[in-house]
């Protein structure tokens, strides 16, 4: 506890007073987010905005490992973040270079997910981190299956975070809530590396939330939201509760969700069923403000993370 608690303050506090510096560092680079002209009128004005603020968080929750933590459980974690915050990096330097529509093409980025996702589930397999609460079943070990697992989780969470990061606030919020609910399972469980690593994030986005809340001076990018899918994914199978995800980030599933729904409704019968996608773009699109739609979106991924919390509780595992 006290530990996990010692990386919470480490990130939280180093990310407010870097956060100031790093926002000058980016703007001096001219790392500005492109916008996306089929999305709302009111983002135009965000064309320009620091971006790759992720890298901090992602180098906080680093430093953390190395304080509080540098076991090689741990290290799998670091491993998940760091990687997908490098091809998230990759990803940036796209848009902003102006390679590419808006950064990598779908299917590189599809490949290097699932590249990081193999390894993720090697290095799960070999930390021994196999055994999985599943519904009705109970606990179970998967062995080698844990690897497919992996892989299948970390495209899946990464590329829903990175969906829903498209509004002032919104991935970082909902990422503070499902890692502060991971945490409190690890904590329950007894397992160190992942709850160093839960509060280690937690940190460091609250701490980017105070310069990323409406109206912006940073963005995280997709140097964070894919570096905090690809760990969401690899702590909830360090806590044993892969099976967990879509009510634990169920914002991030509606999210992609309403993208798929969309873009099939377009393609296979050329007509919308939502005004756009992902979910969030839709709700402005009908005239809720940035304020108050974090605000209800925050309100369901805190609901989703609670029952979360509950249903690991009742799982009875333990480490």
């Amino acid at each position: 506890m006290k530990t996990s608690l010692g990386a919470f303050a480490l990130c939280l506090i180093a990310g407010v007073l870097l956060y100031p510096v790093v926002i000058g560092a980016l703007a001096h680079a001219h790392a500005g987010q492109r916008i996306q002209t089929y999305g709302p009128a009111t983002h135009r004005v965000k064309a320009g905005t620091p971006t790759m603020g992720g890298i901090l968080f992602c180098a906080l929750a680093l430093l953390a490992w190395l304080v509080f933590d540098h076991s090689r459980a741990g290290f799998v974690l670091v491993f998940a973040l760091v990687a997908g915050a490098g091809l998230g990096v990759l990803d940036d330097l796209a848009n902003i270079s102006g390679r590419g529509a808006l950064g990598l093409l779908g299917r590189q980025k599809l490949v290097l997910q699932g590249l990081v996702g193999l390894l993720v589930g090697i290095g799960l397999l070999r930390v021994g981190a196999t055994h999985q609460v599943l519904p009705v079943l109970g606990s179970a070990d998967l062995h080698w299956g844990i690897v497919p697992l992996a892989v299948v989780a970390v495209m899946a969470a990464s590329n829903a975070v990175n969906l829903t990061d498209g509004v002032d606030g919104l991935a970082g919020w909902c990422s503070v809530l499902v890692f502060s609910a991971l945490w409190a399972l690890a904590l329950h469980l007894g397992i160190h590396s992942a709850a160093v690593m839960s509060a280690a994030i937690v940190g460091g986005v609250a701490a980017f939330l105070l310069y990323n809340w409406f109206p912006a001076r940073v963005f995280m990018g997709d140097t964070g939201s894919l570096a905090l899918g690809c760990a969401l994914a690899a702590v909830a199978a360090e806590v044993h509760m892969l099976w967990l995800l879509p009510l634990l980030g169920i914002v991030f599933v509606a999210e992609t969700v309403s993208v798929i729904v969309n873009v099939t409704a377009i393609t296979r019968f050329g007509r919308r069923i939502l005004r756009a996608s992902p979910l969030h773009h839709h709700f402005e699109e009908l005239g809720l403000r940035e304020q108050g739609l974090v605000l209800w979106f925050g309100a369901a991924a805190a609901a989703g993370a609670l029952l979360a919390v509950l249903a690991g509780l009742r799982s009875g595992l333990r480490s």
